[in-house]
């Protein structure tokens, strides 16, 4: 049986139509027919049921596409695998990574671990921290790095660092016809994205209603969705400051000074599979150097 037969056969379960079938591959839709029959012939029962101009699996056909997909996708990995050490690739690490850390962190220690080791390639899954923590019990990553911590006797469970929360808002939030607005004011003015962040939202706007009154709120689940809605004067937010550094440098938006109490941090988190090897924990060591972080007072 040959590839392009199942390539051919996978895309006609997803079209569900033989023509588009033929204009998704650009290919002649007798060629399409062709590598349909050529499997049905080999396999000696029909997959497909035909109804009109379009077609649909039969129960046959169903359970044969799951096979299909497993022989495809073993084949393209297997070529994968052979182009890696070709590139001088000998080994890969898996990472499951919340996407704050992402857009933050994570590129400057690839790329100062790729300085000592550039045999080594990375395999990046960004995600939400709940789903870190999923794949790093699946076994399906060599490392998860996310915000939400994890006590489990399998797991190793490394705090990176500490990320300050500060309060921000659209470029000249604080002023209004050249005066400066009271913390109250600016808070009744704007909207309040929260739940950006898995953990701290709860008590800090429990505290936050103990000194402003009416304060709207907004849920935003995304970090740099809320980052984005600030920069056009949308809203205000708390939000770690590894993930606000850049726009607040640029000017794009400001840090208000908050009064009212100390605001807290957002830990992050390395989990770990105990017993890895080498490579990864060569890996393991650098980021938890903490070299490439930094703290409230650098802005």
């Amino acid at each position: 049986m040959e590839l392009n037969w199942l390539n051919t056969f996978i895309t006609a379960a997803e079209e569900g139509n033989f023509r588009r079938t033929a204009d998704r591959l650009h290919v002649a839709q007798s060629t399409v027919t062709l590598h349909i029959q050529n499997i049905e012939d080999e396999l000696e029962t029909q997959l497909f049921d035909r109804v009109g101009r379009s077609v649909q699996l039969n129960s046959t056909g169903l359970g044969f596409l799951q096979y299909a997909k497993t022989i495809l996708e073993n084949y393209n990995e297997s070529i994968e695998y052979v182009a890696r050490r070709l590139q001088g690739y000998q080994e890969t690490i898996k990472i499951s990574v919340a996407t704050v850390v992402a857009t933050t962190y994570l590129p400057s220690w690839i790329r100062e671990f790729r300085k000592v080791s550039p045999e080594t390639e990375f395999s990046i899954e960004v995600t939400d921290s709940s789903s870190v923590i999923t794949s790093v019990f699946n076994q399906e990553c060599d490392i998860g790095i996310g915000r939400i911590p994890v006590v489990q006797e399998q797991l190793e469970s490394i705090e990176l660092y500490n990320d300050p929360i500060v309060l921000v808002g659209p470029r000249g939030v604080s002023v209004r016809n050249e005066r400066e607005l009271s913390m109250n004011d600016i808070f009744h003015e704007n909207l309040l994205f929260t739940y950006n962040h898995p953990l701290y939202w709860d008590d800090l706007l429990f505290q936050l209603r103990q000194h402003v009154s009416n304060v709207r709120t907004m849920k935003v689940s995304k970090v740099h969705v809320s980052v984005e809605w600030i920069k056009e004067g949308m809203g205000i937010s708390f939000l770690p400051l590894s993930t606000v550094k850049d726009q607040v440098e640029k000017g794009n938006i400001d840090m208000i000074p908050f009064p009212y109490f100390s605001l807290p941090s957002a830990h992050t988190y390395l989990l770990t599979r105990k017993n890895q090897n080498k490579t990864i924990n060569s890996f393991i060591e650098l980021i938890s150097r903490g070299e490439f972080t930094f703290k409230r007072d650098q802005l």
